[in-house]
């Protein structure tokens, strides 16, 4: 038993290492693909590198949803949006590094809309195969409303960069290959650990493995803090979010309708609309999120795991 939870250990401690390297060459190779096809890095932001750091908690909520676990799936999306904004997020603010446009306001109310359409979807408990097909056109019309944007506003492409635009696709899908291992592995590591001590499966969604499988945004987070890529934290969350709820959620509702506790159906799905509400209101006040909103950002999660605390021991 010792052995197997020392086990545990060393393959949490290996995952989180694999992820912050495949992470560091998804990024690079993003930045590479947006500059070759002259996109920018916004773009790429609330797309292609929010799809990248999504993929744990795709295969995470599907794979769960296939197998049963609707505890976990369900979990795993909300509790991830919520740690996207505040511990992750705060930290960018908090290092001066979340930066945004002001047009960027308008990705930010869909958020908070489709987190809304989410709660809405989710009173009567169960989030079933039709509310699943409605988030799924939901995500669709975000895709085509962010693309028909950029299509208006294409940059000057680098002939450098468009010349080693085969091998910036290669090491982003690497990345992303490394990202998903990575993700499997933490969170194979982090449910042995958490089942040792008895805890719920609805907890473990919405804690453990929504910890585990947002390690990829907060590697991407930490790499734009060394980078200095302001424009990629915040359209980055946005974007994760986004395809959390809408495609993730959608994806895994059609496999198997998801149950949703009354924890999470009165508290983890208000604080996550509290959530997204509160990072809008810092986009409306500025063009950066300041370490002071970060700190606050910071105290609302801690309020958030008290809350659950008090709740799933009661």
């Amino acid at each position: 038993m010792v052995e197997e939870f020392i086990l545990y250990i060393l393959a949490f401690v290996a995952a989180i290492v694999l992820i912050a390297k495949a992470a560091n060459v998804f990024v690079d190779s993003a930045c590479g693909i947006a500059r070759a096809l002259g996109v920018s890095q916004v773009i790429i932001a609330l797309t292609l590198v929010a799809f990248a750091t999504s993929v744990p908690e795709f295969f995470t909520s599907t794979m769960a949803a296939w197998f049963g676990n609707v505890g976990i799936s369900y979990g795993n999306v909300v509790g991830s949006n919520i740690i996207n904004i505040t511990p992750i997020l705060a930290l960018a603010a908090i290092f001066g590094v979340a930066q945004f446009r002001r047009e960027r306001l308008g990705e930010g109310i869909i958020m908070l809309a489709v987190g809304g359409a989410l709660a809405a979807m989710a009173l009567n408990g169960v989030v079933g195969r039709v509310e699943g097909l409605l988030m799924l056109a939901i995500f669709a019309l975000f895709l085509r409303f962010v693309l028909k944007r950029e299509a208006r506003k294409m940059r000057k492409k680098v002939p450098s960069e468009q010349k080693r635009l085969g091998r910036s696709i290669l090491l982003f899908i690497l990345g992303t290959a490394g990202v998903i291992i990575g993700a499997r592995l933490l969170i194979y590591s982090g449910v042995g650990i958490a089942l040792g001590v008895g805890v719920p499966e609805a907890a473990i969604g919405f804690t453990l493995v929504a910890i585990g499988t947002s390690i990829p945004e907060l590697a991407t987070i930490i790499i734009s803090i060394s980078k200095r890529l302001p424009e990629f934290s915040v359209g980055t969350i946005v974007g994760s979010n986004i395809f959390n709820t809408a495609l993730i959620i959608g994806s895994a509702a059609l496999i198997r309708p998801l149950t949703v506790d009354s924890q999470a159906l009165w508290f983890s799905n208000s604080v996550m609309l509290a959530a997204m509400a509160l990072l809008l209101g810092f986009m409306w006040m500025g063009r950066r999120l300041t370490r002071g909103q970060g700190l606050a950002l910071l105290a609302f999660y801690a309020f958030y795991i008290a809350g659950l605390a008090f709740l799933y021991a009661s």
